[in-house]
């Protein structure tokens, strides 16, 4: 079940960069992030990604168990060890180490390692 934010009905758009480990960077513009608060967790979802040019097809990926703590309007998140989810299980080949971001009314920032692949993205509303 795919999280959505229960607040703003809207998500954030923006560009994801993926390095290749190869010296050069897979880039996606207007990737849509989404993002839920439960249970004392976040939980976000990147729609419609991919980590490299020659991957297939597009897939949604669900990144659940974030931990984060709330300064004023800001949100700042990390988290290690977490298997995302994506075309309905778990994907542990590229398990989310060294993540850390912030959201606010505005804007959500996001950098973490997916497998053996950095990533970062940044999106506004």
């Amino acid at each position: 079940d795919l999280p959505n934010n229960p607040v703003e009905q809207k998500c954030y758009k923006g560009t994801m960069v993926v390095d290749q480990n190869d010296g050069t960077f897979y880039t996606q513009e207007d990737v849509e992030v989404d993002f839920e608060i439960k249970d004392g967790k976040l939980n976000f979802v990147m729609y419609q990604v991919k980590f490299a040019k020659g991957m297939p097809l597009k897939l949604d990926m669900v990144v659940e168990g974030v931990t984060y703590s709330v300064d004023g309007n800001k949100y700042t998140l990390s988290g290690d060890g977490i298997v995302p989810y994506a075309m309905g299980g778990p994907f542990e080949k590229f398990t989310i180490t060294r993540l850390e971001g912030s959201i606010t009314d505005e804007q959500m920032t996001l950098s973490f390692m997916c497998g053996e692949y950095p990533v970062t993205y940044s999106g506004t509303k």
